[in-house]
């Protein structure tokens, strides 16, 4: 950097700064930059200026060298400051150049979709148990009654903490409860007592309880039982937009079909882009994983925080040590950095793009999907949508040349 670019930067420096000195005999803040300088030394200004001259340097370097891409902050070192000028190195750990492995002409398979007879019938059991209802019945407590209970746990003959409860409500038969518990009360009415006799999992998460047999004091309070609606044509045409149980039956055969081909597509799709990753040979740069280690685990840390808990907690409850767990998501962290740089450098070699009429055309699409104003709702569009959005329709373009340039079986 010449000298007077220097010298620029210093006064600019001085402009900035002047208002922090102290100098006898001036206002403060009208202090020469000469009187600053032989008070506080040559240097009063220097590091701010060597600042603000690396700044615009490195960005012209950028600008002018489109083919670096850094991954992390330059490290900067002065190698000499002289009437000259100041000369200094940057070094810029930069995405890495690597080959990408062959993605055309190759094959794959998508699973073949069938829909079982047995899937259909359980699709129409999850569909009458949404319409089902809740009775209170004051007949004994039978599989699938929804019970309102008291219970107090016992442990060697003492109250153990997170044993006790009033008016839970159970579901009988949904394995909430370790052992037999819910087992051991079908056919108890309401207002009956009893001691439930269990035993905790050897692996319980409490280690202090893992292994015991313990007792739990219950009283029923409240029995509900489930009404179950018959699949008929009443039922169908109050209940549905068909008429007749076919008509809903071949309804709900199309419905799971068109699922379990979306799933075989995003299977196939993750099959051809996990090929293309795993064969391209290359390590991600260090930096980068850990900015995504840190990315992950500050984002884990708020959902954690959103629930209450800690991530210390959290991870002393799953069994392991903050190193352990770290390493774990480091793995992950590798992956997805490794991934994201090859589907990159894949959509620069092929001039993928989107344009703002792509995103434009699918803004709308989403407004009016949900029945919003299509004018009214770009009003709520902001840059995290927009970038969203792009992102969703160039993966999309990706996909789509995949397909086009691959053969599915």
């Amino acid at each position: 950097i010449r000298a007077d670019n220097l010298e620029e930067a210093v006064k600019s420096a001085y402009e900035k700064n002047k208002g922090k000195f102290n100098i006898p005999g001036f206002r403060k803040g009208h202090a020469p930059k000469s009187v600053i300088e032989q008070t506080y030394g040559k240097g009063a200004f220097m590091n701010e200026a060597l600042d603000e001259i690396y700044y615009l340097a490195y960005t012209s370097v950028l600008k002018e060298n489109e083919e670096i891409k850094p991954v992390e902050a330059p490290k900067l070192e002065i190698q000499k400051i002289d009437d000259d000028g100041v000369e200094m190195t940057l070094s810029i750990q930069c995405v890495p150049d690597f080959e990408l492995a062959n993605y055309k002409g190759l094959t794959f398979e998508k699973q073949k979709v069938e829909v079982t007879e047995e899937q259909i019938q359980e699709a129409i059991r999850r569909e009458l148990l949404r319409a089902s209802r809740l009775v209170e019945t004051n007949e004994p407590v039978k599989n699938n009654d929804f019970v309102t209970l008291d219970f107090d746990g016992y442990v060697d003959g003492k109250q153990f903490q997170g044993g006790k409860a009033d008016n839970y409500q159970l579901q009988i038969g949904s394995k909430t409860f370790i052992d037999t518990f819910e087992d051991q009360l079908v056919g108890l009415n309401i207002g009956d007592k009893k001691d439930v006799l269990v035993t905790f999992p050897a692996e319980y998460h409490e280690a202090s309880l893992a292994g015991k047999p313990a007792t739990f004091k219950v009283e029923i309070k409240n029995i509900r039982a489930r009404i179950m609606p018959e699949l008929n044509e009443e039922f169908v045409s109050n209940s549905t937009e068909f008429e007749t149980v076919e008509e809903y039956t071949n309804s709900i055969k199309e419905r799971l079909t068109k699922d379990a081909n979306d799933r075989a597509d995003i299977e196939v799709d993750n099959d051809m882009l996990d090929k293309i990753i795993d064969d391209t040979n290359f390590t991600a740069p260090e930096s980068m994983i850990e900015e995504e280690v840190n990315r992950q685990m500050n984002g884990m840390t708020a959902q954690m925080k959103y629930q209450g808990l800690t991530m210390e907690d959290y991870v002393k409850y799953i069994g392991k040590t903050m190193e352990e767990f770290r390493e774990e998501v480091k793995k992950n962290s590798a992956r997805n950095v490794k991934a994201r740089l090859v589907l990159e450098k894949l959509i620069r070699t092929e001039n993928l793009d989107i344009t703002e009429e792509d995103i434009d055309k699918k803004v709308e699409e989403i407004a009016k999907s949900s029945g919003q104003d299509v004018e009214e709702f770009k009003k709520q569009v902001n840059n995290e949508m927009v970038n969203r959005i792009a992102n969703e329709l160039l993966m999309k373009k990706l996909i789509d040349f995949l397909h086009a340039n691959n053969t599915i079986k």
